[in-house]
């Protein structure tokens, strides 16, 4: 039987010593980054595969993260775990994905849970506020909270520029002349003062950046232009589309607050006869890869969903290794892609 490659096979190609690329596997140590490259180009060559189990017995971790999600209705849920995958591999770590579902108590399950399920630490997306002034983030294992809502200055946190890129992108439209513009995936008899008020949650946050870029134009923002149906998912434009036409509202354009539901919204806007972008124009929030397939391509805010990545995997594995001090909030920024859904 063949023999498996080991360390010293790797040190030996690459021409370092056994505990350098042990440093490099544990990501521990200080080397020069060209010696880093090195190992893992050896490593890359000669097939070499980290053995986790013995590799947990050894240092008591696995070299797994974990990345707790809702589900995978949503193009944004695969491409965030896409990204986290890549860019743990980087660091020679794998990835163990873990779904609790859309239901009120199925994020606090996934969270007790997770000491099962073998990862050194866990990015945790949330898609509800936490409550309890965030006793949920009080785990035994290193967290960091994905998504817009509070902390609580618990755990390290990556969230987005909600506010500014809705506002920046309402401003773009009103700019162009735009003067009616319907906003899917929110709720507006919930009223403007709850909007105004928001310090956390995406709907939330991107409505008052909505409502900002109108009252930066001497406009007071119609509750009346927000159309919301159930999830923030394709059928849920395509219901919001609907919505909207049975109530008589023919807008100059639509903001929907994520991917899915723009393009939803660009299917039964064909289906209704209104063109895109000559009759109404269509802006989405992600910037998922399926928008550049969209037909007309879709226009929509990227909010840098790989640097918001890296920033949540460089801080979790700060924290498994043993950094100790204040947590800190990590938010990206923003990029509206312009495509042939807008006409700006």
């Amino acid at each position: 039987m063949a023999r498996g490659v080991t360390i010293k096979d790797v040190a030996a190609e690459a021409g370092v010593s056994f505990k350098t690329v042990s440093n490099v596997i544990n990501g521990t140590g200080s080397m020069r980054e060209s010696t880093r490259e090195r190992v893992l180009a050896a490593m890359d060559k000669l097939n070499y595969a980290i053995n986790l189990s013995a590799r947990s017995l050894k240092t008591g971790t696995t070299g797994l993260l974990g990345l707790a999600v809702f589900d995978f209705s949503q193009p944004f849920a695969s491409y965030l775990a896409d990204q986290v995958i890549d860019y743990a591999r980087e660091y020679h770590y794998g990835v163990i994905i873990n779904t609790y579902g859309q239901t009120e108590h199925g994020l606090a399950r996934a969270m007790q849970q997770a000491n099962n399920l073998g990862a050194d630490g866990w990015i945790v997306f949330a898609d509800h506020a936490l409550g309890q002034h965030g006793k949920l983030l009080e785990q035994n294992y290193p967290l960091v909270l994905a998504g817009d809502w509070d902390a609580y200055g618990k755990v390290d946190q990556v969230t987005m520029p909600n506010v500014d890129a809705m506002r920046h992108t309402t401003n773009r439209l009103l700019d162009a002349g735009c003067r009616s513009i319907a906003l899917f995936g929110a709720d507006g008899e919930l009223g403007a003062q709850h909007y105004r008020d928001a310090t956390e949650g995406t709907q939330a946050l991107r409505v008052q950046g909505y409502m900002q870029a109108h009252q930066e134009h001497g406009l007071e923002a119609n509750m009346d232009m927000l159309f919301s149906w159930g999830l923030l998912m394709s059928d849920s434009g395509v219901h919001a589309v609907d919505l909207m036409l049975e109530r008589g509202v023919r807008p100059d354009a639509i903001i929907c607050l994520n991917d899915a539901m723009a393009l939803g919204a660009l299917h039964q806007l064909q289906v209704r006869g209104i063109r895109v972008p000559d009759d109404v124009q269509v802006v989405g929030f992600d910037n998922v890869p399926e928008t550049k397939y969209a037909t007309p391509s879709l226009t929509t805010i990227d909010p840098h969903v790989g640097s918001y990545v890296r920033r949540a995997v460089d801080m979790l594995i700060e924290r498994i290794q043993g950094y100790d001090g204040p947590t800190r909030v990590y938010t990206s920024d923003f990029t509206l892609v312009e495509r042939a859904s807008t006409k700006l």
